[in-house]
């Protein structure tokens, strides 16, 4: 019989339903300036943004006609679940045309995004309790991929001495028998460093070393401000590196990255995507055949010269108001602030400029738990005009009474 309110069952608690797992999980506190942010539009107008890690950019043309052909000929369906062969071959040329790497098609996963890659990864690497070494401050998702598969953060203290990298050292000392892996990021978020060669092949030695793997997410290394570094993979084919199209090619939205493993997990990494995933988008995959067009590569280099371009100008400006800058990024669109002389709550910090002039920057928290009161992240992503009136705006703060 049709259930009434008299006889329907109680309602349960809805806390009662969730796993430990889900109440562990740290927020973005970001997300609360871009809330409290909204909030202010409706009475003061359009806030200057600092804080997202997104290019504001289209996808390049290319990418565009590419979709729009697919959705045409209804060229949508399930794929292969490590991703189109095609587009796998694709990326396998671009290793050999940008950095000399022989690196075969059947060692390539396309992924729902970076984040859906290391998902994978974890999932393929990590028993329940194995830990996996980070530096702090890193991307915050990162815990929450070894969380989700059982795994154990353990975070290395880092900081601008540094260049907010793992030293050989560190990682040496936090090693113990449980731990897994190393996971590094080279240009990182939220500091824009890399590490440079001899320091990358110490820790992948020191890591291979020790029986364990060494991770590397290198989406923003066609970001690098300076010459064109070459993929950690040249490290060893013991690597495992993590890449997307969503910040190269301002692809964000489409969700499509890509991993790089050894041969021998790469059995692994299928049963797990045609089970956790089917396969990744279509529509997405049909678009990025197109991204390692010259005419696509053009268009992202020419976004390169951009973000160097705003970092140029962003960067030396609010080291003038007082924002030291301990390591200056190699590349991605991100600065790492120490702003210990004006504040002592990098958090408190960022809600008052939000609240009062409308400026949105990331605090520290967001990225770890070291020194992260002293710490905030600034994107610049936006045109320099936009930055310029950020800039301002900040002037006007800082010299409040």
């Amino acid at each position: 019989m049709p259930i009434s309110p008299e006889n329907s069952p109680p309602q349960s608690e809805p806390s009662r339903w969730l796993s430990s797992r889900a109440a562990s999980t740290r927020p973005f506190y970001v997300m609360e300036l871009l809330a409290r942010a909204a909030d202010r539009e409706k009475v003061h107008g359009a806030s200057i943004s600092m804080v997202v890690g997104e290019p504001d950019f289209p996808a390049p043309e290319p990418v565009l006609r590419a979709a729009q052909r697919a959705l045409v000929e209804s060229k949508v369906h399930y794929t292969h679940a490590l991703g189109m062969p095609e587009l796998r071959q694709a990326i396998a040329r671009d290793y050999w045309s940008r950095d000399q790497l022989e690196i075969t098609p059947d060692r390539i996963a396309v992924t729902a995004g970076a984040s859906g890659g290391l998902l994978l990864v974890m999932a393929a690497l990590l028993n329940p309790g194995d830990e996996v070494l980070m530096p702090d401050p890193s991307y915050p998702c990162n815990r929450e991929f070894v969380a989700a598969m059982g795994g154990v953060v353990k975070t290395i203290p880092v900081n601008g001495e540094s260049g907010f990298q793992p030293t050989v050292a560190q990682v040496c000392g936090a090693w113990t028998p449980r731990t897994k892996a190393l996971l590094v990021a080279s240009p990182a978020n939220p500091t824009g460093t890399m590490l440079n060669p001899g320091e990358a092949a110490a820790l992948a030695q020191c890591v291979r070393d020790r029986g364990g793997v060494l991770i590397v997410d290198e989406i923003y290394q066609r970001l690098v401000f300076e010459g064109q570094p070459k993929s950690l993979l040249s490290l060893g084919d013991d690597i495992i590196s993590i890449n997307s199209f969503s910040k190269t090619f301002s692809m964000t939205g489409w969700r499509l990255g890509w991993i790089v493993a050894p041969k021998a997990m790469m059995v692994a990494l299928e049963r797990l995507a045609q089970n956790l995933f089917i396969s990744p988008s279509a529509l997405a995959q049909q678009a990025a055949c197109a991204a390692f067009t010259e005419e696509s590569l053009a268009i992202a280099q020419g976004y390169r010269k951009r973000f160097r371009e705003q970092a140029g100008y962003l960067l030396p400006q609010l080291q003038r108001l007082g924002f030291r800058l301990p390591a200056p990024p190699h590349g991605a669109f991100y600065g790492y602030f120490d702003v210990s002389d004006l504040t002592d709550n990098s958090y408190q910090f960022c809600l008052d400029l939000c609240d009062e002039v409308g400026v949105l920057m990331t605090p520290g928290r967001d990225f770890g738990d070291y020194q992260s009161e002293r710490y905030l992240r600034v994107s610049y992503t936006k045109p320099i005009a936009v930055l310029e009136e950020g800039v301002e705006r900040l002037k006007a703060f800082l010299n409040r009474g």
